[in-house]
């Protein structure tokens, strides 16, 4: 905001998890940590980390290496069986949603309407969900094996996934409309930008979803 460092756009709990963290209380950090944030495995691993440009540590020494900490405690949390379907839903309100689209935002509204109490069918037109998770990131920055770990306690909250369907062309928006009390459209940007930079002309250089 007017040219000032921001930090964690999740509201993430820090100062808190980082002195757990400290204190040698990793469970506590972990329990911290997904408070605010659904999946901290994908953003430990592919966040551009804002927080590290706000941390005030950097006004004097380097600042804190904040996502090197948070991949520690998912990590850590996952290796020592912490991670679980979430058992918070709420009772079944009765209310069934349909989220179109399984990228990052799709998978968030889908976790969090589960927790609500709702039945959540997510609907993604490629052969497997996470959008650009599965299929615009790299390996090297997001194995997809930590995707399908993370998918696999999606399922086992009961949320379904229907793939290889495509809105409007397999299933009507009108028959969507008819079968759910509410509808999250979370399909994302399927054209690319381009950028009009010296090298651009240079073989190999390909858009992340093409």
């Amino acid at each position: 905001l007017r040219g000032m460092a921001a930090g964690c756009p999740l509201h993430n709990l820090i100062p808190e998890w980082n002195d757990l963290v400290y204190r040698g209380q990793w469970h506590e950090a972990y329990k911290r940590l997904s408070r605010t944030s659904a999946f901290p495995e994908f953003t430990a691993r592919i966040c551009p980390a804002p927080c590290e440009g706000s941390c005030t540590e950097g006004l004097h020494l380097e600042a804190v290496s904040i996502c090197a900490i948070e991949y520690e405690i998912i990590e850590r949390a996952f290796q020592e069986g912490w991670v679980k379907a979430s058992t918070r839903c709420l009772p079944n309100t009765g209310k069934r949603v349909c989220v179109v689209g399984s990228g990052p935002a799709g998978l968030s509204a889908a976790f969090y309407l589960r927790r609500a109490g709702h039945a959540v069918t997510v609907i993604e037109r490629a052969a497997e969900p996470g959008g650009l998770l599965m299929y615009g990131i790299p390996n090297m920055k997001l194995d997809k094996a930590i995707l399908r770990r993370r998918l696999s306690l999606l399922k086992e909250m009961q949320i379904e996934f229907l793939c290889n369907t495509r809105v409007p062309e397999d299933v009507d928006a009108e028959e969507l409309q008819r079968e759910f009390d509410a509808i999250v459209l979370a399909a994302g940007a399927t054209k690319a930008r381009d950028l009009n930079i010296p090298g651009r002309q240079f073989e190999g250089i390909h858009f992340a979803v093409d």
